[in-house]
């Protein structure tokens, strides 16, 4: 196993955060998490250093409704 994903496997955020579960990220919003974990970046193959997920939250794009997602490391998600 590579040392960045081992650091990022012994980090306790992965047991405290949950699919579904409401979060603030840096404060603001309702988000919720869609997926997790993830290990590694889809586009360089990168392998992450700390946990992260793909949030998801509703909003509105131009006065049309939709979700907006995004890949966040889980430090940025505070429990709602």
């Amino acid at each position: 196993m590579s040392s960045p994903l081992k650091s990022s496997l012994n980090d306790p955020l992965w047991v405290s955060h949950q699919i579904g579960d409401e979060y603030l990220m840096d404060g603001k919003g309702k988000w919720k998490i869609a997926y997790y974990p993830l290990f590694e970046c889809g586009k360089t193959n990168e392998v992450y250093n700390e946990p992260r997920a793909l949030v998801e939250t509703e909003t509105m794009f131009k006065d049309v409704p939709g979700t907006d997602f995004r890949e966040v490391p889980l430090r940025y998600l505070k429990r709602k």
